[in-house]
């Protein structure tokens, strides 16, 4: 629930500044146990801070909403760095990247912690629960950024950014990609769950507010998590200020491009041999949003081409039902994400007909009628032919209950970065699509930042239960990230999102990825080549779309 003082402001008259906790006391003090944070007039912002008699808007944010759940990590990832530095001031825990229902964090140097670290750390964290500790929140100038430990804000070396809000926990000063909750007793849950070389740290979250999800194993999405973790050690970029150094040194960022462009080139023309030798005849293409499926798609044809292979493209998207019989969500519009938006019942028919060479006609969908019809193109599928099959319901296992499935193969692809801010705060892979999405929307759908942002939520909820609970049954998954890409955003959105007005429902995600784009040095679009899935979104491609 998020609860916006526009609002409620007719029933409050704020003559003195106050801080949010005393604002929420005073007016809305039915909702002063489920509110974690606030906005102020778009800056995302702690409860500790002061709403001002000037102040236009503010918007109060709960554990239901994606602010509030943000805020929650992020201070539960608070009070787990707070509990280690108080135990081992020696052993630095980062956290490496999101994974099941938490993060995944490793500590530099297992050798220095006793067995029974886990248990140790969270006792502490539950003792600093306990005691309420106060999460003081600060605004300082980045110039004044030298008399803080180094370490932790080297990202801050070139930013353009004039002042940053950090926190003071304890005696440690720290950094944090969102606002945090007041003080330790908001942290009601957490859990930390051993895993590999490292632990899952658990919070609570906006879909499970009322106890922790169960830890799911994810053995094929960790692993190309740690393959990139190699990249970015091959090329010496784990963190943006390493990246940033990298794009001061014009001919260093065009090796840097270079390097992981042919990297992705790598692995596409390793899948391509691996489809060869398994001989499979039905190719699933599946990934979440600006996920980079279509040019991945494109370039795979080219490499199983050059392996004597003819691929047959077919979009699952042609394979819907006409609009009047697509399901609705509970707000009474169209879901087209739902699997029952797929006939799959044609879908089937189709398939089996070109595995038993036959030929079919492949249909059709007119999105601007929302219907579809029998196309023109006639397919049949030879000896040397396969059929390679795009859409978000891929890894569905319920789409190919009727398909051979010892002539199927499933392609899982998605933004997996391993690239970090520093050692505690992740760039997020979500994040990393809706940036991707937006240039793509702006350029190519006539949408503009404000407009994806305000559907972004539909999208995500979409993604939750209809990709992410299947991605495990990828047989290959293809990490399209490109830790260089952030710094191209920069000069194309950056203007934009800081444009947003002030009493848009979005401005406050408008502002946080403002400033993190803030972060980044930019990138000139010239250096990308043609071929490259950032293409797909900022355009010149030279493939067709």
């Amino acid at each position: 629930m998020i609860y916006r003082y526009k609002e409620i402001q007719n029933n409050c008259d704020v003559v003195d500044d106050k801080s949010g906790l005393s604002f929420i006391k005073e007016f809305l003090p039915n909702y002063s146990k489920n509110i974690l944070s606030m906005s102020i007039d778009g800056e995302n912002r702690s409860l500790n801070n002061q709403i001002s008699s000037k102040t236009k808007i503010v918007e109060f944010y709960s554990l239901s909403d994606y602010t509030g759940a943000r805020v929650m990590a992020i201070s539960t990832t608070a009070l787990m760095l707070t509990a280690s530095e108080m135990l081992f001031p020696d052993v630095k825990f980062s956290i490496e990247h999101s994974y099941s229902s938490g993060f995944y964090c490793e500590p530099s140097n297992m050798s220095k912690l006793p067995s029974n670290y886990l248990e140790m750390l969270k006792d502490t964290m539950k003792l600093l629960v306990e005691n309420d500790i106060d999460f003081i929140d600060e605004c300082i100038n980045v110039s004044k950024i030298n008399e803080l430990q180094q370490g932790r804000f080297k990202i801050f070396k070139y930013t353009s950014l004039k002042k940053i809000r950090i926190n003071k926990i304890n005696g440690f000063a720290h950094w944090f990609l969102a606002p945090l909750v007041p003080s330790s007793s908001y942290i009601k849950k957490f859990n930390l769950f051993p895993y590999h070389d490292g632990f899952v740290l658990q919070f609570m979250n906006s879909k499970n507010m009322k106890m922790l999800p169960p830890i799911q194993n994810l053995p094929k999405l960790f692993n190309v998590f740690r393959e990139s973790e190699k990249r970015g050690k091959l090329l010496s970029i784990n963190f943006v200020d390493q990246l940033n150094n990298k794009i001061k040194d014009h001919q260093q960022i065009l090796e840097t491009i270079q390097i992981y462009e042919a990297l992705h080139e790598k692995k596409i023309s390793e899948i391509a041999n691996i489809i060869s030798k398994k001989r499979a005849k039905i190719i699933f293409i599946s990934g979440p949003s600006s996920s980079g499926k279509t040019t991945f798609m494109k370039r795979l044809n080219i490499q199983l081409k050059i392996n004597e292979i003819n691929p047959i493209n077919i979009s699952l998207d042609n394979y819907f039902v006409d609009r009047v019989e697509t399901p609705k969500d509970k707000n009474g519009n169209y879901d087209f994400e739902h699997f029952q938006a797929i006939d799959k019942e044609l879908l089937d028919e189709h398939i089996n007909k070109l595995l038993n060479g036959e030929s079919t006609y492949l249909p059709e969908f007119d999105f601007k009628t929302g219907t579809r019809k029998k196309g023109n193109k006639k397919v049949e599928m030879k000896s040397n032919t396969i059929l390679l099959l795009e859409g978000i319901h891929g890894l569905n296992p319920e789409l190919i209950q009727n398909i051979d499935k010892s002539k199927v193969l499933k392609i899982y692809v998605s933004t997996l970065t391993q690239l970090n801010l520093n050692l505690y705060n992740r760039v997020s892979t979500s994040d990393t699509r809706l940036l991707r999405r937006m240039i793509r929307d702006m350029n190519f759908r006539n949408y503009d930042v404000e407009e994806t942002l305000k559907r972004w939520p539909s999208v995500r909820r979409g993604e939750d239960r209809w990709i992410f609970p299947y991605q495990e049954n990828a047989d290959i998954i293809f990490n399209s990230a490109l830790e260089y890409e952030w710094g191209v955003f920069f000069p194309i959105l950056g203007n934009k999102l800081k444009e947003i007005d002030i009493k848009s429902s979005v401005k406050n995600d408008a502002m946080r990825l403002h400033k993190l784009l803030s972060l980044y040095l930019p990138i000139s679009t010239k250096y990308i080549p043609p071929t490259s899935i950032l293409r797909e979104y900022i355009g010149e491609s030279s493939f067709s779309y």
